[in-house]
């Protein structure tokens, strides 16, 4: 009988389990496909020189703007007791190898690279050529799969909309739902019961919805890098959008608007999300002159839930916490988006 098709995330488990294979008496027990955490699956390995047990965090392509995020989210997530972290990913190249190694992050992918180094088991294997065309990502993960997922990161309650509602909300055809309703399905992320859809695994998800958000999603929405006129600094914007007519249009966003939501944070970076069309007047308005390493991101927002529904500061509009916590994606910010997801994240999840 020929093998079910696989999601492109379970081909790369299954392609990149032939280095593990190749490990001398080596035995592989996959223990649970999915439990919750923000994992793929958990595995048992055990030969003549002991036991490991490992949690799997794929990755389908891992890039250089990605690699600090992904190590960030696998030190700081919780773990299965007594199970250890490691990276599956389509290609790992030996520059990203290096990172990894140096913050002790184990791997595998599946031109046979591979990183084991805990006790009792020591194994590197390196300098395996990348195979020929890495599989795209799941559908969950390309544009309008992750427009949907942020609907249900940002209200649990929203899985049980109905297909109209979810499609007008993320800004995505209807007939793209019912498909991806099917691969969270078939993830093991959502079941069906007594007619109404439950959501699981929202931490998995929540972690690879960032980075499909910053690696897929986000350069889609791009308008213009800016750089603030000298004499301007970022914490001075919020005031300056207040005096504009329709300055709470535009909703703000990454540092700046983390700092509106946290306290104690000073913003080194904002993100304004507004139309096509108002792009050109914020700009004369607050100063901004174009730069492609500018510290200011204009991006254009997508389908109807983008605002937040919370608290406001006066006359001002801040993004959905969810797209503020997703573009603190560097070491300088760690602090502020455990504050962000622990106050404004967490909640959500656990409905």
């Amino acid at each position: 009988m020929p093998r079910q098709p696989l999601l492109n995330d379970e081909q790369i488990i299954y392609d990149s389990m032939k280095a593990i294979r190749g490990i001398p008496q080596s035995k592989i027990e996959f223990k649970l496909k999915k439990i919750g955490g923000p994992f793929s699956g958990t595995f048992h390995l055990s030969g003549p020189w002991g036991e490991r047990y490992f949690y799997l965090k794929v990755v389908p392509k891992l890039s250089p703007t990605l690699v600090e995020l992904i190590i960030h989210q696998i030190q700081t997530s919780p773990a299965p007791e007594n199970a250890r972290p490691l990276l599956v990913s389509h290609y790992i190249s030996p520059k990203m190898a290096t990172m990894l190694k140096q913050k002790n992050i184990e791997y595998v992918d599946c031109a046979g690279n591979l990183f084991l180094s805990q006790m009792p088991l020591y194994i590197e294997i390196g300098g395996q050529k990348h195979t020929p065309k890495p599989p795209g990502a799941d559908r969950l993960f390309r544009t309008a799969g992750l427009k949907l997922v942020y609907q249900f990161l940002r209200n649990r309650q929203a899985i049980n909309a109905t297909y109209r509602m979810l499609a007008d909300d993320a800004g995505i055809a209807l007939g793209a739902i019912g498909s991806l309703f099917s691969e969270l399905e078939k993830r093991g992320s959502l079941t069906v019961e007594d007619g109404e859809r439950h959501l699981h695994a929202t931490e998995e998800l929540l972690q690879r919805w960032q980075l499909g958000y910053l690696e897929t999603l986000r350069p889609k929405l791009e308008l213009q890098r800016c750089q603030l006129s000298p004499g301007y600094s970022v914490a001075q914007l919020p005031e300056r959008l207040k005096q504009l007519v329709d300055g709470k249009q535009v909703l703000i966003g990454g540092e700046l608007g983390a700092s509106l939501l946290v306290s104690g944070f000073q913003p080194q970076s904002a993100v304004f999300y507004l139309t096509p069309e108002q792009q050109l007047k914020l700009m004369l308005q607050l100063n901004l002159t174009p730069d492609p390493t500018g510290n200011i991101t204009l991006l254009q927002p997508f389908g109807q839930q983008c605002s937040w529904t919370g608290w406001q500061p006066d006359n001002l509009t801040l993004a959905d916490p969810l797209l503020t916590f997703a573009e603190l994606s560097g070491t300088d910010t760690d602090q502020v988006a455990q504050k962000l997801y622990n106050q404004y994240l967490v909640p959500r999840m656990n409905r």
